[in-house]
């Protein structure tokens, strides 16, 4: 990409539309999240994200909330805009809001555009997010070393990346909020929470119905992804890395591990993959 271009990466995801801004090199590209040390790696990381949820909210809503943080980009043209979707509906609403504005290029990821082996029996149905999130673990990951990538959003995904850096697969587990919304709309009488009961770790005997669904919503969901990682780890040669991201993630993070080894917290890793897939579709 031509040094003069800032870039602009767009994730929809199954809750919300996650936006992060890549300064043009030379460019000012702000605070840089701790847990990412940008010299000791290759990987770029946004220097700026927004999230704008889109469940529940109007398309109307949703998209002013979108134009609002375009605003907040610098006023210029030369912002190459690419946009990685895992909800058909939404992603098709923001691309004819999109095509609006003035973009130096502007780009709809598939999954075929991706510089990655992809090992499954249908390589077409994967989730592009769980794509770009190996494709971003490959510059991070040691040589000759296998890893696991943890994404936990709405939902919980534990996928494997192999000793040569192709994606071979994992698991798909409901993430705790979608848990609880679960619990609610398939019995008579739980109550239906949202996410502030997942705030702060819950003590695991609860004293009541919420605590008790609070309880088995954030544990289950750590010891889910623990023991799936620990599966997925039984076929590797050596022990694998861990790598940890999602809007549910931070909270947990400190939990989820293998062995001795604990998960490594990146924030942005998926928009960070779709910095760099975007790398082969633009022309210097």
């Amino acid at each position: 990409m031509a040094n003069e271009s800032h870039f602009l990466a767009i994730d929809v995801g199954s809750s919300r539309v996650k936006l992060g801004w890549f300064p043009a090199a030379g460019a000012c590209e702000g605070e840089k999240p701790a847990s990412l040390p940008i010299a000791a790696t290759p990987l770029s990381i946004p220097a700026e994200v927004f999230c704008v949820e889109h469940r529940d909210r109007s398309a109307e809503e949703w998209t002013a909330a979108v134009d609002a943080c375009f605003n907040e980009l610098p006023p210029t043209s030369e912002i190459v805009c690419v946009v990685a979707s895992v909800h058909r509906g939404i992603a098709e609403k923001l691309l004819t809001r999109l095509q609006l504005r003035p973009w130096k290029k502007l780009f709809s990821l598939r999954a075929t555009d991706l510089p990655l082996t992809v090992n499954v029996a249908e390589p077409e149905k994967v989730g592009i997010d769980r794509l770009l999130g190996a494709l971003a673990v490959n510059q991070l990951r040691r040589p000759h070393s296998a890893a696991i990538a943890i994404d936990m959003g709405t939902a919980t995904t534990v996928d494997l990346i192999g000793v040569d850096g192709a994606f071979e697969g994992g698991a798909i587990v409901a993430g705790p909020t979608l848990a609880l919304a679960a619990l609610h709309a398939g019995t008579a009488s739980l109550p239906q929470l949202n996410a502030s009961v997942l705030a702060a770790p819950p003590t695991a005997v609860g004293k009541s119905t919420i605590d008790a669904m609070a309880s088995g919503a954030y544990w289950g969901a750590i010891g889910a992804v623990r023991e799936l990682s620990r599966q997925l780890a039984l076929g590797c040669p050596g022990e694998p890395q861990l790598f940890l991201t999602g809007g549910g993630a931070e909270g947990v993070a400190p939990y989820i591990g293998l062995e001795d080894q604990p998960a490594r917290y990146l924030p942005h890793l998926v928009l960070s993959g779709i910095r760099l897939a975007a790398d082969r579709l633009v022309t210097p």
